[in-house]
């Protein structure tokens, strides 16, 4: 069961003159899991629909057999996850995100404050599902930020309706002049696989494994 949002709180942090790391641990776990911050200011993020987590959940399912396969053959180690604090920048201002998926380079000791988290500098993959609430800032925000953070691939997933079955999944990759560009936009009804990939690992999709348990 969600814990109750404590407003109290959320209020008093809100109001801050900046929310630093320093201040970011100290505030209750339930309101640390329902926020963001963005260049000292945090965000207030919406809890995501059934949809968004189970496509989310699927993401990192049929990822992961393709990292370790690849972790393998190349001897080296990535972690998948959904849902989890990455940093962006501790100075001059904090800013972190939380990704609805990511891939990055297994972090083996603790780095003080972040503990054993991922920085974006560690961070292969990227993946954003599109909701109601998200659409400026999964598209343009985020896009943004990932690239100037040097993430070297940026996935984007639009739902139905934003509410919905996956209809669209757009690969971005870096590219030497720091910006994201379009390598791929798969759309349902139109391209067999969801995703059709090699980089940064070898993955095949279709949009029913993506429609799995909704």
């Amino acid at each position: 069961m969600e814990e109750p949002f404590d407003q109290g709180e959320f209020k008093r942090a809100a109001f801050s003159p900046e929310i630093t790391l320093e201040v970011y641990h100290q505030l209750p776990e339930d309101v640390c899991m329902q926020v963001e911050v963005v260049d000292g200011w945090m965000v207030r993020c919406e809890s995501p629909t059934y949809s968004h987590q189970t496509i989310a959940r699927n993401f990192v399912s049929l990822l992961r057999d393709p990292v370790k396969n690849a972790d393998r053959k190349e001897r080296t180690c990535h972690r998948v996850v959904a849902d989890l604090d990455m940093l962006i920048a501790e100075a001059p201002k904090f800013h972190f995100r939380r990704p609805d998926v990511l891939v990055y380079r297994c972090v083996e000791y603790d780095r003080g404050t972040w503990a054993r988290k991922p920085y974006a500098a560690d961070c292969v993959l990227v993946i954003e599902i599109v909701s109601a609430d998200s659409v400026t800032t999964d598209t343009r925000d985020k896009r943004a930020e990932y690239a100037a953070a040097g993430v070297p691939n940026y996935w984007i997933v639009r739902m139905a309706n934003n509410d919905g079955p996956a209809i669209s999944v757009e690969q971005f990759r870096l590219t030497l002049d720091g910006g994201y560009i379009s390598e791929c936009l798969n759309v349902r009804r139109r391209d067999f696989y969801a995703i059709e990939a090699f980089e940064p690992f070898p993955l095949r999709v279709t949009w029913e494994q993506l429609d799995d348990g909704l």
